[in-house]
């Protein structure tokens, strides 16, 4: 059986939510499948280190190394620091607990501040302390609606007995490398369109393409995609569109250009 494909990947993920909804104690249970019944409070920002296995696909696994962020819960200290903590995250734990209505509402504060910072990456709405089902103050159906407006998986965990704690973080570090892959693909795509865009146009020289010829040459590539990429080169100042009425244009490489496909191109000519 051949051996799958090991890559590495560093991984920031950051929890969020307010004090006393067991953040802390979450990754703990996680990291060292450790619980302290007693309250830990975060001071400042703490970060957590840890490496996992995951798989992608049939033949491909990721070393990760995962630096988990938990931030104090009082909101004032966030607003202080949330550039910093949530600048390069490629996850999101919004956590709440079960036995708190207030701490599930104020995740519609955590988690857009977050993803203001963080970009489009996933969340995940983490039910705390399901080991107090008696003292339940939040239905279910006002957590779905919650996460429903962040597309967020739920899942309700115990920091103290360690349910489901291991599933929600390894489930969410899957995501995270699935969604890393996808981006990978799409930088791709689009690092591929560029090159040969510029290709073509450098071995037109002063010349140049017009607008039917690029198509025909690029043929089944999107229409909105190629304007689109052609407006980032002319912003780079890499091709000059020099305009024939509103809908006609021909396609120049400028000096600046033909300097970076010698640099930049990275595919095999045809």
């Amino acid at each position: 059986m051949p051996m799958p494909t090991v890559r590495r990947m560093k991984a920031k993920l950051a929890l969020m939510g307010e004090g006393g909804v067991g953040k802390t104690s979450l990754i703990r249970r996680f990291v060292l499948n450790e619980y302290q019944d007693t309250y830990l409070h975060t001071v400042g920002t703490r970060v957590s280190k840890v490496e996992l296995t995951v798989p992608h696909g049939a033949d491909t696994e990721v070393q990760m190394d995962m630096s988990i962020f938990d931030i104090m819960g009082q909101r004032g200290f966030k607003d202080l620091v949330r550039e910093t903590y949530y600048h390069g995250a490629q996850g999101l734990m919004g956590v709440c607990d079960l036995t708190r209505k207030d701490s599930l509402y104020a995740l519609n504060e955590w988690i857009p501040s977050a993803l203001e910072i963080a970009g489009d990456v996933p969340v995940y709405l983490i039910v705390n302390k399901r080991d107090l089902e008696e003292r339940r103050a939040i239905s279910e159906d006002e957590v779905r609606h919650v996460a429903e407006a962040f597309a967020a998986p739920i899942v309700y965990v115990s920091a103290r007995t360690g349910a489901l704690v291991d599933d929600a973080f390894n489930a969410l570090a899957i995501e995270m490398v699935d969604r890393a892959f996808r981006q990978d693909a799409a930088r791709a795509v689009e690092r591929g369109l560029r090159d040969k865009v510029l290709l073509l146009l450098d071995k037109r020289g002063s010349i140049g393409l017009k607008k039917n010829q690029l198509f025909e040459i690029l043929r089944g590539v999107n229409f909105d995609d190629l304007q689109s990429e052609l407006g980032r080169l002319e912003g780079e100042g890499l091709v000059t569109l020099l305009w024939h009425g509103a809908s006609d244009f021909t396609a120049v490489i400028t000096p600046r250009g033909t300097a970076a496909t010698k640099r930049e191109s990275t595919w095999d000519e045809e």
